[in-house]
């Protein structure tokens, strides 16, 4: 009974992790009493402890809902919850007004509050050696993955190392963005080492997830040798390769659970109580029959004649509201898409008895992959490219590029080129989130200004958006907090 008692308890601690407040510190500042009791004393008090590190995942644009910040840049249109994307094309974003910018960073620190209760405690329960090192590596990786949300944003944020003693402690100036990056490693490398060696499957990361990660931050800071190095530790395991079909990467009802492409994903159920919210909508609702997330003309004109991405991922809707499968079935649910063209890449269109008119109806909890192999392939592309100056004929950068490419039924590549590989990353990652941060990296934002967003409505950009505001609020109770420039 009282083992019973403290796994409730515990809940309740991640629950109010979780569930946010107005005071934000509260985000960052777990209740201690279940740390400090008689909770951590076998493996499945562990286990639960590292499942609520892994749930906060599902916070606020750390998964499914990252897509919409493709509608920030040139990739796409928001609506609905969705909007505030708009303050950042139109050249609106403040510290005022920035409200996804300020949900993804309370998400994020409250997946770093869980990590560092979790590392605080689960070593009471006294396992072996190679186990606990195990269960470390998944929280610091999980750690890492937060961090570098918060890092690639604003650059330099507050570390927290540990859980604070108190509130005061949480009342921190924040670190250079190279001692962020810092402390992310020696998560990432200790992860690394000690991250099962398998095949992802389960939900838990693997080695190649963290190698993923390291992947991915590498690239973002332009270390080109260190982008060749993971990914090749990535491709040369054998354990992934590029999915057949198009849609199983992102499609629970087309082969998702079994699809050899997927290096890490956020696990989701199909019934009400566990959909992609945790509460009664997902992706399905929000992206499709919504249309909080639609793509521009702009996108959309980048893909090359027969490409399998554009019949696969959209759909042309002259009436701005239908949905017409290739086989002629008609969905006529969908709300007003603006640019004329809706997002199927995360809808299960084939399955007949999801599309009613019911909103409600079409909730199927696909798992929103973090990492996947094509991704990997681009990214060894791109340093292959910068490497040579803008172009190469490296052997193995032409294999992976070109296995996309022939996957989409689109010409290969004899050369590649800075232009191509940038234009194939935004045809293949499209609405997964990454498209703003391509244009950071790159820092081709003024050529986005002028783009049309649909109907007269234009993108205007601001360099200073290479960059988020911190949220007046946190500014307020942080008062040790420095603005970032520009806002």
């Amino acid at each position: 009974m009282k083992t019973k008692i403290y796994r409730i308890a515990l809940l309740i601690v991640f629950v109010i992790l979780q569930s946010g407040c107005s005071d934000s510190f509260l985000n960052k500042y777990p209740t201690t009493s279940v740390a400090a009791g008689t909770f951590w004393t076998s493996e499945s008090d562990v286990e639960m402890g590292i499942a609520g590190c892994y749930s906060k995942l599902k916070g606020d644009y750390l998964t499914w809902t990252r897509s919409t910040l493709d509608g920030a840049v040139d990739n796409g249109y928001c609506k609905g919850y969705y909007n505030a994307n708009y303050n950042l094309q139109t050249g609106t974003l403040d510290a005022d007004n920035c409200s996804i910018q300020s949900a993804l960073y309370s998400a994020a620190y409250k997946g770093i509050a869980a990590c560092n209760v979790f590392l605080a405690n689960f070593k009471k329960a006294g396992l072996a050696t190679a186990k606990a090192n195990v269960y470390e590596a998944e929280a610091k990786f999980l750690r890492a993955f937060y961090y570098f949300e918060l890092a690639q944003r604003w650059g330099g944020v507050v570390i927290y190392k540990e859980v604070p003693s108190n509130i005061d402690g949480l009342k921190i100036a924040k670190s250079t963005e190279e001692e962020v990056y810092s402390f992310i490693k020696e998560d990432l490398d200790f992860a690394v080492s000690n991250l099962p060696d398998n095949v992802y499957s389960s939900g838990h990361a693997v080695k190649t997830s963290a190698l993923a990660l390291q992947a991915r931050i590498a690239l973002f800071r332009s270390k080109w040798d260190d982008v060749v190095t993971a990914t090749n530790a990535i491709i040369s395991s054998g354990e992934y390769s590029l999915a057949t079909n198009l849609r199983s990467c992102f499609i629970h009802q087309e082969g998702q659970l079994t699809c050899p492409e997927i290096l890490f994903s956020v696990k989701y159920l199909s019934t009400s109580d566990g959909c992609q919210l945790e509460t009664d909508y997902g992706s399905e609702v929000c992206l499709f029959r919504e249309s909080g997330l639609v793509p521009t003309k702009d996108l959309i004109d980048e893909y090359e004649t027969g490409d399998l991405r554009l019949t696969n991922w959209y759909f042309y809707s002259p009436d701005m509201g239908t949905f017409t499968r290739s086989d002629g079935y008609v969905y006529a649910g969908c709300e007003t898409l603006y640019t004329y063209y809706g997002l199927i890449k995360y809808a299960a269109i084939w399955d007949n008895q999801l599309y009613q008119s019911a909103m409600r109806s079409i909730i199927t909890g696909h798992d929103f992959v973090i990492f996947r192999l094509s991704e990997i392939y681009l990214m060894y592309a791109e340093a292959m490219v910068e490497k040579g100056g803008g172009t190469t004929t490296d052997a193995n950068a032409l294999k992976y590029v070109n296995a996309i490419r022939t996957r989409a039924n689109v010409a290969a590549y004899s050369t590649l080129t800075r232009e191509n590989i940038r234009k194939e990353r935004r045809r293949e990652m499209a609405m997964e989130g990454l498209r703003y941060f391509d244009v950071q990296r790159w820092k081709i934002g003024s050529t986005l200004t002028g783009k049309i967003i649909f109907g007269s409505n234009k993108i205007t950009w601001n360099d200073k958006f290479y960059r988020w505001p911190f949220s007046r609020s946190e500014m307020d109770i942080n008062t040790n907090l420095v603005q970032n420039e520009g806002y």
